[in-house]
């Protein structure tokens, strides 16, 4: 999805001679109306400073970025709520993002529904009850050969996340790095045998390692370039949602650490594949508002919001000025949903 912004230079050029004139009564008017007017690219640049590189700190994420979401129900109960949400946004996503776990087969209308108008699909693969051990030892190579086979037949490319926040306690897929990047390999050595090469796997940890030791540290699950097209980073801003640990964090403030860690890894692109914001604590408008004039991240390629009232009210609908900050931010930027974005790459 990939490729970082380019930046366009400037200089100022004198080609060919100017036609001089006799009379210099006044200055900048006259040396205009003196040159020939057949020949308007020869206007003098003389005193005019050439215009200075744009700085890599000025492209923000509203402007670089596409920008996605999961929203509840969206795909499973047909794309009413991704219309909805996008109605709401004025604009179409890029991403839409859905969750499934390893008890489900491919459903490939899901995926065809989920990637009409060049929207990408994004699918979060859980296995709540197959062990890694099990994967990697080829138990369940029949039920991915099943859903290799189904994806090679997508109409485009398809995204998968499997076994998200594997540095994060709360998962089953956490704890054991050796085997959980053997299951991964496994996995996707699986699925290029059935000749899904439209597949491309996003590698997502949680953007702080719970508990943060070292044995759990986000780099000992990463299986290898070879195995993983998109670096991705979970994180939110959780105010005062989380009682036992409540702040109000800036994008900035939640991501940086994380981005510096997972840009270490590879050269793949980053995406930030699963984020809100909490609107107890703060303002929520002026966050998400904050957050898509933020720069420094320039191999953030995706932005994909988790659109949910679950622990926390993480909805883009929670309130109208959210809502406003929403389609201000994505009406103003460069990247609108379209099947020709960076879809070609590996």
């Amino acid at each position: 999805m990939h490729g970082e912004a380019n930046h366009d230079f400037y200089k100022s050029a004198v080609r060919g001679k100017r036609t001089l004139v006799a009379c210099l009564l006044i200055l900048a008017a006259m040396l205009l109306s003196a040159c020939s007017a057949n020949e308007p690219e020869q206007v003098a640049m003389k005193g005019r400073a050439p215009l200075a590189p744009e700085s890599p700190l000025t492209q923000t994420l509203g402007s670089t970025a596409m920008f996605g979401a999961f929203t509840y129900g969206g795909v499973w109960q047909g794309m009413e709520p991704v219309l909805e949400l996008e109605t709401k946004l004025g604009r179409r996503l890029d991403i839409v993002h859905w969750f499934t776990n390893w008890d489900n087969p491919y459903f490939p209308a899901m995926v065809e529904a989920a990637s009409q108008g060049g929207r990408l699909p994004l699918i979060s693969w859980q296995p709540h009850r197959q062990s890694m051990a099990d994967i990697a030892a080829g138990r369940y190579d029949t039920y991915l050969r099943e859903w290799a086979q189904g994806a090679a037949t997508a109409p485009g490319l398809v995204y998968v996340r499997p076994f998200p926040e594997m540095n994060g306690s709360w998962t089953p897929w956490n704890g054991d790095t050796s085997t959980f990047r053997a299951a991964w390999r496994r996995m996707v050595d699986v699925f290029e045998q059935e000749g899904a090469e439209n597949v491309r796997w996003v590698f997502s940890p949680n953007v702080t390692d719970e508990p943060r030791t070292e044995a759990n540290k986000m780099e000992h699950y990463y299986p290898g370039h070879d195995y993983v097209d998109v670096l991705a980073l979970d994180g939110y801003n959780w105010g005062d949602s989380n009682v036992h640990y409540p702040a109000w964090r800036s994008f900035t403030e939640v991501f940086e650490a994380g981005y510096d860690r997972i840009t270490a890894v590879g050269e793949q692109p980053v995406w930030i594949a699963e984020f809100a914001s909490s609107d107890e604590g703060g303002n929520k408008a002026e966050w998400v508002t904050d957050m898509f004039a933020t720069g420094g991240f320039d191999r953030v390629e995706a932005l994909v919001w988790f659109d949910e009232d679950k622990e926390a009210d993480w909805r883009i609908t929670s309130g109208p000025d959210v809502v406003h900050a929403f389609r201000a931010a994505l009406s103003s930027g460069a990247v609108v949903a379209s099947s020709g974005l960076n879809t070609t790459a590996d």
